[in-house]
């Protein structure tokens, strides 16, 4: 196999991926499947994670290579990256994995993969969603935090 196939293998099965996420459905989804990350309060990142190992398991490796403290997603013919990106959050820029990490990862086996889910939110203006989150977990609510996301819908 070819990395073009690969690639077009790992999008024909994250085609998958629900277009609609709600963010309580989604971290009790990843809390009752043992699911490590279901603590976390940037969700959406740790959801497509997860849906894409469920999806992925037969196609590539989880985790991928480690380089330094940076952890790629998986391992197929190269290194994979799973991101998302809301596009109504005023910012057109996407984080990815730190640029040492991925000069090791291109360096070592040509070229990296990124998988990007790219989505709407509805955000958690009155603090309901993470008040929550924060009960689910058994934590005190922290108002110091800004708000989060409480829906994501991909499209």
């Amino acid at each position: 196999m070819n990395l073009a196939c690969e690639a077009d293998l790992i999008a024909n099965h994250i085609r998958g991926v629900p277009k609609h996420w709600d963010g309580r459905r989604a971290i009790l989804q990843m809390k009752y499947e043992n699911d490590k990350q279901w603590k976390q309060m940037e969700w959406i990142g740790f959801y497509f994670e997860f849906l894409a190992k469920k999806l992925l398991k037969d196609l590539v490796v989880f985790p991928g290579p480690r380089y330094g403290r940076v952890t790629f997603d998986a391992l197929g013919l190269v290194p994979w990256d799973f991101k998302t990106h809301v596009c109504n959050a005023g910012n057109d820029q996407v984080i990815v994995n730190d640029i040492a990490a991925i000069r090791s990862a291109i360096s070592q086996y040509g070229k990296v993969g990124l998988v990007l889910a790219v989505g709407r939110a509805e955000y958690d203006h009155d603090g309901a969603f993470r008040s929550w989150h924060e009960a689910l977990k058994g934590a005190p609510h922290n108002t110091q935090l800004t708000d989060n996301l409480e829906e994501l819908t991909l499209g």
